[in-house]
């Protein structure tokens, strides 16, 4: 009775193998149905409705072979079957695409990445069938497709970019970035897809899309190979440092910003400038001065690296020696309104400090005329720097206005203080 029972449970699963094989044959039917519904361009509208409804019953009925452990010879055919469907529903999507017409990005998107993972499982179907040469008619052809497709995967990333969908658009950016591992089908062509000459742009552009997403693990998944692009390196480095920024890294943040201006401290000023303003505003003087030293090191004619080390002397109240650095930068940009208002406040204090060294000293009136005479030429000399900021920023007032008229009153220029002073009524 056992072996009878047993008999009757095998030829059950045989039976059940062979129906499901004669399901994927029945949907080959079918696609060669929607093949013909396909290839008429002057097809009805109730061709082009027929068309689709025969693709979703295909579907349907292809559905359980895939999971069914009874699928056998045909299960390549059924992932090929369904990887076709899924090209004729992207089709007329990514043909309004090409002619700028608006389309389903999100259908389209749907339809190539399923249509690339059935090609993909379509091939491992041949490996474990041990399919080759005249009895592989699969992988050749999906292979060619699946190269092709890596354009439309980007194209799907754009769109979803453009339309303010990040989550989507890193996801196709990152299927693109991943491809050569994602599909094995590509065999020996990974490689070449993998040293593609776009791969630091895409990657470029997938970490943009992972800033905007806040997913900080794709960012730094990608930010290496984004480093590589050279032709837009200032936006590649100004997002990894706002991303560190914006999660709280500053000790890599400060890192790479320093590594970044020491490798060309000409277009990384911004950059610069951040960093110092770091150092500043947590009273690091000394990192400050390293930093400004480096820069310098790097390049001597720095603008911003000459600007910096004054500041660092001038916070120090070191204005003599601050004032050649300032003088430099300027040499480098003469509209550089900082430096010369930097420059003009150093000979000031300076002013200041011997004025204030005078105090409470006993002296006849022909012996401070000459103690004060120093004085007046420092403010003086911080005249033409004020001026030159008046110059450069007439509608900033508040900026030189009160500063010369400091400088007239010191040098009993009644007639332009009384001028300064109608600016700041």
């Amino acid at each position: 009775m056992k072996k009878i029972l047993f008999a009757v449970a095998l030829f059950a699963v045989a039976g059940t193998a062979v129906a499901q094989d004669k399901v994927v044959r029945k949907c080959r039917d079918l696609k060669e149905e929607v093949q013909n519904l396909v290839a008429n361009p002057q097809r009805s509208e109730k061709e082009t409705a027929q068309m689709k409804e025969k693709i979703q019953q295909c579907m349907e009925m292809l559905s359980p072979t895939f999971t069914s452990p009874e699928t056998k010879k045909e299960l390549a055919n059924a992932w090929d079957i369904k990887a076709q469907m899924h090209k004729y529903l992207f089709a007329p999507l990514l043909e309004n695409v090409i002619n700028k017409h608006p389309t389903d990005t999100a259908g389209l998107a749907e339809n190539i990445y399923a249509a690339l993972d059935a090609m993909e499982e379509c091939y491992k179907a041949t490996q474990a069938l041990g399919l080759k040469g005249d009895k592989d008619p699969y992988t050749q052809p999906n292979k060619s497709d699946v190269i092709k497709f890596r354009m439309y995967v980007a194209f799907c990333g754009q769109m979803f970019f453009q339309n303010g969908q990040h989550k989507k658009a890193l996801n196709a950016f990152r299927r693109w970035m991943n491809y050569p591992q994602l599909y094995t089908i590509l065999g020996a062509d990974a490689q070449q897809l993998a040293q593609d000459e776009t791969t630091p742009q895409m990657a470029y552009y997938t970490c943009l899309c992972a800033y905007f997403a806040k997913d900080n693990k794709a960012f730094n998944e990608f930010i290496p190979k984004a480093r590589e692009y050279t032709q837009e390196k200032a936006q590649v480095n100004q997002l990894y440092m706002a991303n560190l920024l914006e999660t709280g890294d500053t000790v890599q943040w400060l890192k790479v910003g320093r590594e970044v201006v020491a490798e060309d401290p000409t277009t990384s000023e911004g950059v610069a400038q951040n960093i110092l303003a770091y150092y500043f505003n947590h009273d690091d003087q000394a990192s400050a001065m390293a930093f400004a030293d480096e820069i310098l090191a790097a390049d001597e004619l720095s603008k911003i690296g000459n600007f910096a080390k004054g500041v660092v002397l001038m916070n120090q109240k070191k204005y003599e020696e601050a004032i050649p650095f300032y003088d430099k930068a300027i040499e480098v940009d003469p509209e550089f309104s900082d430096a010369y208002f930097n420059a003009g406040v150093c000979w000031s204090n300076h002013g200041y400090d011997l004025n204030e060294a005078l105090a409470g000293k006993k002296m006849t009136q022909a012996q401070f005329n000459e103690a004060v005479k120093p004085v007046k030429e420092a403010y003086a000399k911080a005249e033409p720097y004020f001026l030159k900021v008046q110059e450069l920023e007439p509608d900033n007032t508040h900026k030189w206005a009160a500063r010369l008229s400091t400088v007239y009153y010191i040098l009993e220029n009644k007639a332009k203080q009384a001028e300064m002073d109608k600016y700041l009524e």
